[in-house]
This record gives C-alpha cells, sequence and structure tokens, in this order.
C-alpha cells in the first residue's frame, strides 16, 4: 500500500512541464563616433557575435546614439558601450542623452564600458563616476601589444568564480596609469603585471620601478545598477580570445542580472582539464598525390560534369587519356564546387614550345577562389619578370626558390589557403595566407594576399586560358588529380 501511495505522489512531479529557459537579456549595443586606432565598425560586430553565440542574449545596435532619450533605452536590460568621441563636438552627447544613460542604470539596469570607450567625454564627470576608471590626458599608457598574464584578484565575484587564477590574453594592449575614482567607488576583479622594460625608454609617463600591477578587469555600482568594464580586447583578433569573450560575456550577464549563469570553457577553468577530444579519421590515399577520404574530387579523368565556361556554358576543356585538355581558346576553366579555406592538390604538363620565351611559353595560372592567381608557366631555362614565373603568387609575391620541371614533364602544385576573416560588412579583419608546394618544394610560405571583398565568399577554383589578345600562341594545357579538402564548412555547388 506504501509503495502504491508513493507512486501515486510521483505522478504530478513527473507530470509538470519542463521549466522554460531565462528570458534573453535585451541588449543594446552603442556604437559608433571615430574610428582612429579602435575602428568599431571591425570591432562590435565581433562583440555582439560573442553575445549572441551565448544564446543568452538579444542584441540591437545603434551607430549612433546622439538623439537617445529614456524612451531609446524603454524596454533593454543592458546597454554595451563601444564608443569614442576623440573630443569632437560632432561626436559628443547632448545632455538628455547622458541624463537617460545615467538614469538608466541608476534604475537598476546593466552597463558594459568596453576598452577605449573609457576615453570618452571629458567633461563629463558622472561618465568618469560610471567608469571607475578612465583614459585622459596624462593619465593613461600602454606598451606595444604584447602575450600578458591576467591575475584574478576577487576569486568570488560571479564574473570570475570558477577562473583559473591565472589567464593569458595574447597580443592585446595592457593599459595603465589610468585616471581612477576614490578608493572603494570601485572594485577590481583582474590585474595585469605591466612591465616597463617593453616601453623601451619612450613612456611619456611615469613608470617607476620594474613594473606595476594594473586593474583590467573591474565594477562599479551606480545607483541600483551595476558596470563591468573592461580593459581588454583592442582589435578584432583581441575579441576572439576565450579569455575576452568568457570574461565579456560574463561579466555582461552580471551587469545585466547580478547573476552568472554562463559556463566557463575547460581550459579557463580553475583546476579542470579540457577534454582530449580525438581528432577525426581521415584515409589518405594510396599515394601521396591521390585524393584523401574527405577530399571534394573536382577531377580524376572520368567526367568535366564539375567544370564550366566564367559565363556558365560548358567548359571548352575535353578528356584525353583521362587528362583535362584545355587547348588556347577553350575559354577559362572554372570549378562548380566552390569554397573558401582549402587543402588544393592539382597537376599540370606545360608543352614544349622551343619558338616562345617569357610569358608566352606555357602560361596559364590556377585560380584560388577565382581570385588569386598562383603562376603556370614553363619556369625552365626561361627568364621572366619574378612574380610572374611559375611558382609565383602572380603580381604579389615571387617563388622562395624556382622549382620548375622541364616542359612535357608533369608538375604539381600542393596548396594551403586560409581565406581571409571578414566583418558583417565584408572588411578584412584578418588576411589571407597561401602556402605553395612546387613539385613537393616549398615557393610559398604562409603569404599574405592582397584582399578583394569577394574573397569573404566561397570562390571556385579557376584554370587559367591565357588568350583573348593579340598573337596569343596556340598552347594545349593539361590537368589531372584535381581535388581539395575544405578547411572550414562544406563544398558549395552552385
Amino acid at each position: 500500500m506504501r509503495a502504491v501511495l508513493l507512486s501515486a505522489l510521483a505522478l504530478p512531479l513527473l507530470a509538470q512541464p519542463p521549466a522554460a529557459p531565462p528570458q534573453k537579456i535585451r541588449t543594446l549595443l552603442v556604437t559608433g563616433g571615430a574610428i582612429g586606432g579602435h575602428d568599431w565598425r571591425i570591432v562590435s560586430p565581433l562583440l555582439r557575435k560573442a553575445l549572441e553565440d551565448t544564446g543568452r542574449f538579444e542584441v540591437r545596435v545603434t551607430e549612433d546614439f546622439r538623439g537617445a532619450g529614456p524612451e531609446t533605452l524603454s524596454g533593454y536590460d543592458l546597454v554595451v558601450l563601444n564608443y569614442y568621441d576623440a573630443r569632437d563636438p560632432a561626436f559628443a552627447w547632448p545632455e538628455r542623452t547622458r541624463a537617460a544613460l545615467l538614469d538608466f542604470v541608476r534604475s537598476g539596469k546593466g552597463l558594459v564600458v568596453y576598452h577605449f570607450s573609457i576615453a570618452s567625454f571629458l567633461d563629463w564627470p558622472e561618465y568618469e563616476q560610471l567608469c571607475g576608471g578612465n583614459w585622459r590626458p596624462n593619465q593613461g599608457h600602454h606598451s606595444p601589444a604584447h602575450t600578458f598574464a591576467l591575475d584574478i584578484r576577487d576569486r568570488e565575484h560571479p564574473v570570475t568564480r570558477g577562473l583559473k587564477l591565472k589567464l593569458t590574453q595574447p597580443d592585446d594592449e595592457l593599459y595603465a596609469n589610468l585616471k581612477w575614482q576614490p578608493s572603494g567607488s570601485y572594485h577590481v576583479l583582474a590585474t595585469a603585471w605591466d612591465d616597463h622594460k617593453l616601453y623601451q625608454g619612450k613612456a611619456r609617463q611615469p613608470i617607476p620601478g620594474e613594473g606595476l600591477d594594473h586593474p583590467i578587469l573591474w565594477t562599479v555600482p551606480f545607483g541600483q545598477g551595476r558596470v563591468f568594464v573592461t580593459a581588454l580586447g583592442h582589435d578584432g583578433p583581441a575579441v576572439k580570445t576565450p579569455v575576452f569573450v568568457t570574461t565579456f560575456t560574463r561579466g555582461a550577464e552580471w551587469a545585466a542580472t547580478g547573476q552568472v549563469t554562463l559556463p566557463i570553457p575547460p581550459e579557463l577553468a580553475e583546476g579542470a582539464r579540457p577534454a582530449q577530444q580525438q581528432p577525426r579519421a581521415v584515409t589518405p590515399g594510396a599515394l601521396p598525390s591521390d585524393p584523401p577520404s574527405d577530399a571534394v574530387v573536382l577531377f580524376d579523368g572520368s567526367t568535366l560534369e564539375g567544370w564550366m565556361r566564367p559565363d556558365g556554358t560548358p567548359t571548352g576543356c575535353r578528356i584525353e587519356k583521362r587528362e583535362m585538355v584545355c587547348r588556347t581558346g577553350a575559354g577559362d576553366a572554372v570549378s562548380k564546387a566552390r569554397f573558401r579555406s582549402a587543402q588544393i592538390h592539382l597537376e599540370f604538363l606545360v608543352p614544349e614550345m622551343p619558338d616562345q620565351k617569357g610569358q608566352l611559353k606555357g602560361n596559364s595560372g590556377v585560380y584560388i577562389q577565382g581570385i588569386t592567381e598562383i603562376q603556370i608557366l614553363d619556369g625552365y631555362n626561361n627568364p621572366t619578370y619574378p612574380t610572374g614565373t611559375v611558382g609565383a603568387i602572380y603580381d604579389q609575391h615571387p617563388p622562395l626558390v624556382l622549382a620548375a620541371r622541364r616542359p612535357g614533364e608533369w608538375s604539381s602544385y600542393d596548396i594551403v589557403y586560409h581565406a581571409p576573416v571578414c566583418n558583417e560588412r565584408g572588411q578584412e579583419v584578418r588576411p589571407a595566407t597561401l602556402t605553395v608546394f612546387l613539385n613537393g618544394v616549398l615557393v610559398q610560405d604562409n603569404a599574405l594576399l592582397r584582399f578583394r571583398r569577394a574573397m569573404c565568399e566561397p570562390g571556385p577554383l579557376l584554370l587559367q586560358d591565357h588568350s583573348g589578345f593579340p598573337g596569343a600562341p596556340d598552347t594545349t594545357m593539361r590537368f589531372r588529380n584535381i581535388w581539395y579538402r575544405p578547411l572550414e564548412g562544406g563544398p558549395q555547388l552552385q
């Protein structure tokens, strides 16, 4: 009987619906202002992404807050500030806008002040109270960007609880010698050691001794509200580090709610070891040039179905002896598969053309994403300009060495291409690079590439038809064994 009663009592508990997920934190990212050495157009999309990727925030962005008032902030829980006025009246905020932000925080809402935003508004004393510490004339400097350690000073605060006591932030600015509000009006969460040797005698402000500890993360109470300030995150790469993203998002959640629920990545957690994930298994080809099991095969000698001309019509190349044969006038051969970062392999045969020289001797090229050309040319005893020979990234980088085979012999390219990192506006955040092996010899070593906006999107592999100009010699290029391995995402077909 007792068991029956217990079962009956348990039924209502089992029938209860699952708890609803917490409401998202309604966030307004206030950005814009001057550009200078801190480009908000690059960083602000990354700040938004860091917040939204947690699933905890719903973020809207305004690039002109100058006309804002209480109605602008109505309905929000949090303001994130990435704004610098550069002491320019054109970027100043009127009194109504300033009062709206102060009243928003006083009422119990949250504010995050990011990096160089602490240098704004020299004529606004209440803003300095909001920030706790500010970059001001003759009060605020940094050595060249470098990797430094963050020391957690309050291990019990919700933002920092559970973090390792020492965290490494790579290649960032370490702000020092700020103007601080009275002791007790702000609370330091983490500091960093400013090594005075790094200034190399060029510091414009006092740097006594070998170095000093300076606050890097801190909080400020303001009325009923909470302010979290981070001096980390100088540029795009610096705001994508695990240390920045973790402290920024946790600080934002705390500022909005007074609590932190966001998890700490294993590699940053106190006493935790990161999970040892086994690498994905890939079966190599029988020969080093054969496609591995995860490759996208573009040409294996059996079909040209995956190729076309630039206008979308069928390719003018043909198959002969399982080789792609492209004669002058056939048009560029463009893959239907599109990619960004990739490992690429192809083999090519340049014909013997004893009556020609220089750029007219076996000229073709392989274009990565249809944009960046790696030159194909008869480079054997055929002098030409350095950025136009075989193994060159055409018009950008000559090859490190000339590893050409004789014409009539098969050559190979093995290429590692990392596409640029772009922001939402199609601007370059980190440049593209190419590493190229010609016939097994390194000819391009992580070479930086000239940026084109189209590089932000997937693009094809293009094999050049060097024709269309007066006197173009008849050239028959042969290709075989063409494949690539996507290094991010998967193949995209037109």
